[in-house]
């Protein structure tokens, strides 16, 4: 079993393998070919938007009769506070049953990353992700799951993780506050089909809370998306928080989203933020994936060639 390094040859099968990889996953939905080849931009020597502080990147990929088995986009940067070399791994797959195909390109990506004096490696960050992999902050999905095992018995451990959810067809009530609470809200186009929205509170002309939202078709072409609407970020200074301006913002925001063609909602919290699930899933939205980021730190002994 061979692992190739990429080439711009494969980027038909590699988009096709990436669209039936995906296929289960919330949020993610098929990509075309020349969407996948912005992803792969850094590895030909061109810069992405998302990962222009990584020094250097590369892909593998294992093909079996021109068809892809598995693939690893890798990279690494040097860590700002302690020059430390970091190793990315921006996406790894491999076809389920084709475990032997995902552990070797694992182990060339580990390889690569280790002839350029990593200290640890980090993959499916927030950080570092293709604009089409789900919506900012999607990190590896529990939908992935033989996934999740590979890194898992070559001693990654889960550092962080994020919850998605989800409100179809949602309807609520005009938003209410005795608060003396007012709103500047701001509409600007972006790549969906209905604008974006950034709300921002203000109490006695100081800020008090935020809630941005952006078009879920900002991820995606496909015409399904554009009457869903993600929130990007919402908070409240610490100070006015259990007042209820978190609630007054969101529901303003859904309000004022299914009056210009919105009709479904998403967002995401950190997962040990409870409070904030706990907010989440009392107002209407239901927990739809479960994503997690990995890491390894990479031992003296793993330099020895």
């Amino acid at each position: 079993m061979e692992v190739i390094r990429f080439s711009p040859e494969f980027l038909s099968p590699l988009t096709q393998f990436y669209n039936l990889l995906t296929a289960e996953v919330p949020n993610c939905h098929p990509v075309k070919e020349d969407e996948f080849a912005l992803a792969m931009q850094g590895v030909s020597g061109h810069t992405d938007d998302n990962d222009d502080d990584l020094e250097e990147e590369t892909a593998f990929v294992v093909l079996q009769n021109d068809s892809v088995q598995a693939f690893v986009h890798v990279g690494f940067f040097t860590d700002g506070d302690d020059e430390d070399r970091v190793g990315v791994i921006q996406f790894l797959g491999y076809k389920r049953g084709e475990r032997n195909a995902g552990q070797k390109v694992l182990e060339k990506a580990e390889t690569y990353l280790k002839t350029h004096n990593v200290s640890r490696i980090i993959a499916f960050t927030k950080m570092y992700r293709y604009n089409f992999y789900g919506y900012d902050y999607t990190q590896l999905s529990d939908k992935l799951d033989h996934i999740h095992a590979l890194f898992g018995i070559n001693e990654y451990r889960r550092y962080h993780a994020q919850i998605f959810m989800e409100w179809k067809d949602y309807i609520v009530e005009p938003a209410h506050t005795d608060l003396p609470v007012t709103l500047n809200v701001d509409w600007k186009e972006g790549r969906g089909k209905l604008p974006n929205c950034f709300i921002k509170a203000y109490i006695d002309n100081n800020e008090v809370g935020q809630c941005d939202n952006v078009s879920c078709g900002q991820y995606s072409s496909q015409p399904d998306l554009q009457d869903w609407f993600y929130t990007h970020w919402i908070g409240v200074e610490d100070d006015f928080q259990g007042q209820g301006i978190g609630k007054y913002l969101l529901q303003y925001t859904l309000h004022e989203m299914h009056k210009v063609g919105y009709r479904h909602a998403s967002l995401s919290t950190d997962s040990d933020n409870n409070r904030a699930l706990l907010f989440y899933s009392n107002l209407g939205y239901r927990a739809v994936d479960w994503t997690y980021a990995y890491k390894k730190d990479i031992s003296d002994s793993l330099y020895q060639f």
